[in-house]
């Protein structure tokens, strides 16, 4: 059989013949296919072979990588092995690693439109997660005009918009991608995040439910859409389709963090977040929740570790300076917490967990005057985080300032009837002020509450008190 050559690597030289008749490219077909299918096998058997779980497709990363580039190394001419540890590296975090080994897939398969599609796409993935638009731009060209791939081309540029924001140039993009191929899931999948972006979650929660028609087993549009019905209320719907991307993706890191944000304080939550970390070592968001999450537990030391680890994966970050900042004060170290946001807030004036923790330190050594305008200020810096009215009640409260205390307790159960910890607050304050009954309702609301992380069994220790 006649082959066609490109600069490494053979094909069937009938798949890219215009005279070839569809019986040689149905035959070609047949071949392509029963050599993808003895590389899966290959690749099972190599796992089984080390002790791995045999991963479905796309969801190695960090745990499963030396098994893949074990494969890789003995298959150096297959693109197949190329792509799969291609893309364990890049979900693994490791993306200089990521692009060597796709691009050294591209030079076995110049010849293979299927194969370049694939590790065309995940290059720019690449390039995407490092922020690198332009070369997601020109890697994304590329992949347009290899031979069928024209859609995923588009669909490739719309996300790489997305990286930037660029909400209008993606949807227009997507557009093009659908037009050319109504079934390009990816582009469904960049259309939905487009409507994200611009909030309307309506039509993103319908494009994220074509992408699922396209293709059920999309973990990524499970996810997308769970935090679309996440944000938008519909809280256990939300949480369901986030549970389904982690089931068919769950060792994914993305997967696994938006599922984690979505629980509340607890071991299922502390659990995810270390998936997330221990399969992208450099997931400094991951990290930062997961410092947080021991930060409450208690766990002072690890939390420590936890945001050590944040600022080793991005030195500028200011989130791990704030959380270093919160260990310190847990600690008892006030001063040097305050100093960690007085710090931040240089580098960025309007951060709101640096002005939160200048405010709770403040509390701490007893400086109230300047705590409270500290809380405030917080609290005009993002009013979708009840924290720092809350904090404001309970650090009034804890110096017997109960009409203070009151006051922010009210304006926290206000702005935010399903918190908790709100209402626990207020609870507080009005039992000071031996409003009893007030106190009551405002206990029974807490313990009613949907959201917050409530401390259950010390509320219902207070209302039995009152008793």
């Amino acid at each position: 059989m006649r082959e066609a050559r490109g600069r490494k690597g053979t094909q069937p030289a009938f798949l890219f013949n215009k005279d070839a008749t569809d019986e040689d490219r149905i035959r070609g077909r047949v071949l392509q296919s029963s050599r993808s299918r003895a590389m899966r096998v290959f690749l099972a058997a190599v796992f089984l072979a080390v002790g791995l779980a045999v991963p479905r497709a796309g969801t190695a990363q960090e745990s499963q990588i030396e098994g893949l580039r074990a494969v890789a190394q003995s298959h150096s001419r297959d693109w197949e092995a190329a792509l799969s540890l291609g893309r364990a590296l890049r979900r693994a975090g490791r993306w200089a690693q990521a692009e060597v080994e796709l691009r050294r897939g591209i030079g076995v398969c110049a010849a293979n439109p299927s194969a370049l599609r694939a590790l065309y796409t995940e290059l720019a993935r690449v390039y995407m997660d490092l922020g690198n638009v332009q070369r997601a731009f020109a890697t994304c060209k590329q992949l347009i005009h290899v031979p069928g791939a024209s859609a995923e081309g588009h669909a490739c540029v719309a996300n790489a918009h997305l990286v930037w924001q660029r909400a209008t140039e993606a949807q227009l993009e997507a557009a093009e991608a659908l037009a050319i191929d109504p079934q390009c899931y990816n582009a469904r999948l960049a259309q939905g995040l487009a409507f994200e972006f611009e909030l309307d979650s309506a039509r993103a929660e319908a494009s994220f439910r074509e992408a699922i028609a396209m293709r059920p087993d999309g973990a990524d549009a499970r996810t997308a859409l769970g935090r679309v019905l996440w944000r938008a209320g519909d809280r256990s719907q939300g949480l369901a389709e986030l549970s389904k991307g982690v089931e068919l993706d769950p060792l994914g890191p993305e997967n696994v963090f938006e599922l984690a944000s979505a629980l509340p304080l607890g071991p299922e939550r502390t659990g995810l977040l270390e998936r997330a970390v221990r399969e992208r070592p450099s997931f400094g968001k991951a990290w930062l929740e997961l410092g947080a999450q021991r930060l409450a537990s208690g766990r002072v030391a690890e939390a420590k570790e936890a945001a050590e680890s944040a600022a080793r994966t991005d030195a500028t970050n200011l989130g791990a300076r704030v959380l270093l900042g919160q260990v310190a004060l847990a600690e008892g170290r006030a001063d040097d917490a305050i100093h960690a946001g007085e710090a931040a807030l240089k580098s960025e004036a309007n951060n709101a967990a640096a002005e939160l923790l200048v405010a709770d330190g403040n509390a701490r050594k007893g400086e109230m005057d300047l705590a409270i305008e500290a809380y405030q200020a917080a609290w005009g810096l993002d009013h979708r985080d009840p924290t720092p009215l809350v904090s404001a009640s309970l650090a009034c409260h804890a110096v017997g300032r109960d009409t203070s205390a009151r006051a922010f307790g009210v304006r926290a159960s206000e702005e935010f009837p399903d918190w908790g910890p709100a209402w626990a607050a207020l609870g507080d304050a009005l039992v000071a002020q031996n409003e009893q009954r007030a106190a009551r309702e405002a206990y029974g609301r807490a313990l009613s509450a949907s959201a917050g992380g409530l401390d259950r069994d010390g509320v219902r220790a207070k209302l039995a008190a009152m008793r």
